[in-house]
């Protein structure tokens, strides 16, 4: 009897995938040569997948802990719509899949689980929550 491999989601930047703002990625060797010989990786890049280029302008959650906007660091451009509808969308899409669950790049502002920061206009950090890629996709991650 054979049995499917899991199938996750995962951040490409852990794939090895280039879509960091530098233009580089965090490539995890356990995952990707490892672990990644039972499961069957369905990658994701909510800036990529925004349409953001690559390497782009980092960006930070700011503002209010329960509503944060997606704002880069320099110009003060606020991603937080193109995000929000790429979200929506994705979300649809990868619940299609059958999921068994999802690992995520720690920290990160588009899909940190829990204590990404989020600052204060001034640039100080005021408290943390999760990332932009929210809802029934990041409620049954972990």
């Amino acid at each position: 009897m054979t049995t499917a491999p899991l199938r996750l989601g995962i951040s490409r930047c852990l794939l090895g995938d280039e879509v960091r703002f530098d233009g580089g990625h965090k490539r995890d060797s356990f995952l990707t040569d490892v672990f990644g010989r039972y499961v069957e990786w369905v990658p994701v890049c909510p800036e990529v997948e925004a349409g953001l280029g690559t390497p782009r302008e980092a960006m930070r959650l700011v503002g209010d802990l329960q509503n944060p906007r997606l704002v880069t660091m320099k110009s003060g451009t606020d991603h937080t719509r193109a995000l929000e509808t790429m979200t929506t969308n994705r979300i649809a899409e990868l619940m299609e899949l059958d999921l068994s669950g999802y690992v995520f790049k720690k920290g990160s502002p588009s899909c940190g689980i829990e204590r990404v920061r989020i600052y204060n206009e001034h640039g100080c950090p005021t408290g943390t929550e999760s990332g932009c890629l929210r809802g029934p996709l990041s409620s049954s991650s972990h």
